[in-house]
């Protein structure tokens, strides 16, 4: 165990070190290092070991975490790069989020992506791209085409004031199909407006009647005499001039067919277009993709109805299977991973730090997606016994590793096989891992829960903002207009059974209960039951980094981060 901080004790018990305690040199001149005993005493350092009782606290040197450019270096070595940030900060588009999920088996692994949205989401959009049309005549349109009709003419007097009505395609500039769009936010006197990029060429029209399909667009008609254009230079829209529809009648407020669509269900900070989602703030992983079976009414998940996640339409990337053959480096670019499964093998998983998004309710503000990692289920080596536990180098040892580099936190995500609801469907999670979370902690997602007094985050506490919500409708989905299914005070999910290794910038937390903001017992969260995982001694995961000292000293490789044993 190594802090650069200050460790501080609880009143209510002590822990039990297995190997040596280390802070740092300087902690220790600025009188810190132990912050405070709590129920302990120095004793707690003291081991017996060949009869003699050794103190097993010692200084180094302050560790500089994180490492610098260790994760640029496992990154730029990654055998698979898997893209998050495709659709973001594209012109004239809203962004848009991706879900990866690595499911490993013992010959490789499975990888799949579906897109989200994080609320706040807007409304349905009351702007569209395309280009004018100014051959086509009566209902014909080109792709991604717009033009006024009957003979779709231009007169310098009088402008477009003799159309009767105009005609759009059903793409947009982008290739996009808009056509469902169109149909569902233009109505009976609606006031739409036609621009061009510089707005020195506008029009604008009320409309008669609701638009309907043809065979290739929407038609829509004027009421007589609404036309009015204004030009800066006396000339008509141009053939392929890029122009803007905007209906100026159409609501701007936030979509309402989104479940928890409002700011305070996935955000912690201050909504003032300023910050950004801290690092230790709530984060999320279930979004529609994930209740994608629960949205249309099946009453199962990804663990008991697969086949309804992985061919839902929220599917970016259908689900494909990667062999291994060699010590691999799986890059998440750009956004956040689900891990479960089998490891046979070699690997590291590396997300980047953060991710900047343009919020869908408003495009000028900017916020931040961490490149967190989330345990989904069991992560456990092929050949390790069944409570977990891997082989040890004295008994053969693994040949198999894993490797976790959260930008951001690696999260004990809330689910049924890890303990949901007090333990409801299953029980404690098995994981076999060396753990990194660069500007975050190894923690359980203990923000969404089913305590009966504090699953909300408007639930009037002195703390603030402590839970998400959601709690209570997940695992199994309910609609957010159903009631919550709430335990009182038990949402106790059992024991993390670690076997590996935790570097991280702050210690997550695991359980939460009396005392806190979480003023309950048994409370919310998991025991721990951490193992070092003497293998990582020999078999550190593909560019695992170093960590380096102030003095440039490498002072934790893989292999001194557990204790000293003579034996090995």
């Amino acid at each position: 165990v190594h802090t650069n901080g200050d460790i501080v004790f609880s009143n209510y018990g002590c822990p039990e070190f297995s190997g040596s305690v280390t802070i740092t040199n300087e902690a220790v001149e600025n009188g810190g290092g132990i912050g405070g005993w709590g129920a302990c005493d120095e004793g707690v350092f003291e081991q017996e070991i060949d009869g003699e009782t050794v103190n097993i606290l010692d200084t180094i040197s302050t560790i500089i975490f994180p490492p610098e450019n260790s994760a640029q270096l496992v990154r730029a070595n990654a055998d698979y790069v898997f893209t998050a940030d495709d659709m973001l900060f594209r012109s004239g588009k809203k962004d848009t989020m991706i879900m990866t999920e690595i499911n490993f088996t013992e010959g490789g692994f499975w990888a799949a992506q579906w897109w989200y949205n994080i609320p706040p989401i807007g409304g349905p959009p009351n702007e569209f791209d395309f280009f004018w049309d100014g051959i086509s005549q009566a209902l014909n349109v080109v792709l991604g085409g717009l033009h006024f009709g009957q003979d779709n003419l231009y007169d310098p007097e009088t402008g477009y004031d003799e159309a009767d009505f105009f005609v759009v395609s059903h793409t947009d500039i982008h290739g996009d199909n808009v056509l469902t769009d169109l149909i569902n936010t233009i109505d009976t006197d609606d006031i739409l407006q036609i621009r061009n990029n510089d707005e020195s060429k506008t029009v604008s029209f009320t409309v008669q009647n609701p638009p309907f399909q043809t065979s290739q667009g929407v038609l829509v008609s004027i009421v007589p005499g609404s036309i009015n254009y204004s030009s800066d230079i006396d000339e008509g829209f141009l053939d392929n001039e890029p122009v803007t529809l905007v209906n100026t009648s159409a609501s701007t407020g936030l979509a309402e067919d989104v479940e928890w669509n409002s700011f305070q269900y996935y955000h912690d900070h201050v909504d003032d277009g300023s910050e950004y989602c801290p690092v230790g703030g709530r984060h999320h992983f279930d979004f529609d993709y994930w209740n994608a079976a629960g949205i249309v009414g099946s009453n199962c998940d990804i663990f008991s109805c697969p086949n309804d996640i992985y061919n839902s339409e929220y599917v970016y990337m259908q689900k494909v299977f990667y062999p291994y053959s060699n010590p691999t480096v799986i890059y998440v670019k750009g956004g956040q991973v689900l891990v479960r499964g089998i490891v046979g093998g070699k690997y590291t998983i590396v997300t980047d730090d953060y991710t900047e998004y343009r919020r869908h309710d408003n495009m000028t503000i900017v916020d931040r997606v961490w490149g967190n990692i989330w345990l989904i289920n069991d992560i456990l080596y092929a050949d390790s016994y069944t409570n977990g536990q891997v082989i040890h180098p004295e008994d053969g040892g693994t040949e198999n590793v894993l490797g976790l580099i959260a930008g951001g936190s690696v999260i004990i995500a809330n689910t049924r096989p890890n303990g949901a609801r007090g333990q409801a469907y299953g029980s404690d999670i098995k994981i076999n891992a060396a753990i990194m979370a660069m500007y975050g902690g190894f923690i359980s997602h203990y923000w969404q829960n089913n305590l009966t007094a504090y699953h909300d985050w408007n639930d009037n506490l002195a703390y603030g903002y402590i839970a998400d919500g959601r709690g209570g409708h997940r695992n199994y989905y309910r609609t957010e207009n159903q009631n919550g299914l709430y335990n009182n005070t038990n949402d106790k999910r059992g024991v993390v059974h670690l076997w590996g290794s935790i570097v991280q910038q702050k210690r997550g937390y695991m359980l939460r209960n009396f005392p806190g903001p979480y003023n309950v017992s048994p409370g919310v969260g998991y025991d721990k039951n951490y193992h070092y995982d003497w293998n990582l001694r020999f078999n550190p995961p593909p560019y695992y980094p170093d960590q380096v000292d102030i003095n440039n000293n490498i002072i934790l490789k893989m292999a001194s981060y557990g204790e000293l044993d003579n034996d090995l």
